[in-house]
């Protein structure tokens, strides 16, 4: 008699334990938030300085060949001023900081292609778009502007050389995704050169 009590003395004892151990008083840890990455600067994809712009010009060597809306394009082409191939295999830089979330072969009409998410001071968010790229420099994480993300391309042989770069906002239909690169609905597309001039206007003014 005595042992069997002892034995239900040492079950009620190990039970309370256990349940000391794992009640809500138990210490959980922490979850850590990964710090937001602000796009607080921005420059252009392509050219040897952050202060290309897209006319035709002698101030540098690129220029916009086919304009956002211009045959429903959903995007700008650039190109060298000295036309032909001679871009292919010249840098494409990330426009502004971020993080890439899509970076692969989109096969067909597209080959190479990145996506970077940049969010924006006011906490809202829009992706860039490099596409028909030679070749994929970084395939993930973080990047910086003006950080060599890829170099200009052709499509795996479809189209002469040159960069297709589209900006979308958070709304976009194609978030996270390459999409047709040519609608009559731009809803939720910008226009490339003008959100960056905007941008450098706001920064400059800071």
């Amino acid at each position: 008699m005595v042992k069997f009590i002892a034995l239900i003395s040492i079950t009620i004892t190990a039970a309370l334990f256990t349940a000391g151990c794992s009640g809500s008083g138990a210490e959980e840890t922490p979850s850590v938030t990964e710090p937001v990455v602000i796009a607080d600067s921005f420059a252009y994809p392509v050219g040897k300085t952050e202060y290309v712009t897209q006319q035709r010009d002698k101030n540098d060597d690129w220029y916009n060949a086919l304009d956002f809306g211009e045959e429903n394009h959903l995007g700008e082409d650039w190109n060298k001023n000295t036309g032909g191939n001679t871009d292919c295999g010249e840098p494409v830089y990330a426009i502004a900081d971020g993080l890439i979330t899509y970076a692969e072969d989109a096969g067909t009409g597209w080959g190479n292609v990145i996506i970077v998410t940049h969010t924006l001071p006011d906490g809202k968010k829009v992706q860039s778009l490099y596409g028909h790229l030679q070749e994929i420099k970084i395939k993930s994480g973080e990047v910086k502007k003006r950080d060599l993300i890829g170099t200009v391309g052709n499509a795996n042989g479809r189209y002469l050389c040159h960069l297709h770069f589209e900006i979308r906002e958070e709304n976009s239909s194609m978030w996270d995704q390459v999409g047709p690169g040519y609608s009559t609905d731009r809803t939720d597309w910008v226009d490339p050169s003008d959100f960056i001039d905007k941008q450098r206007r706001k920064h400059e003014q800071q």
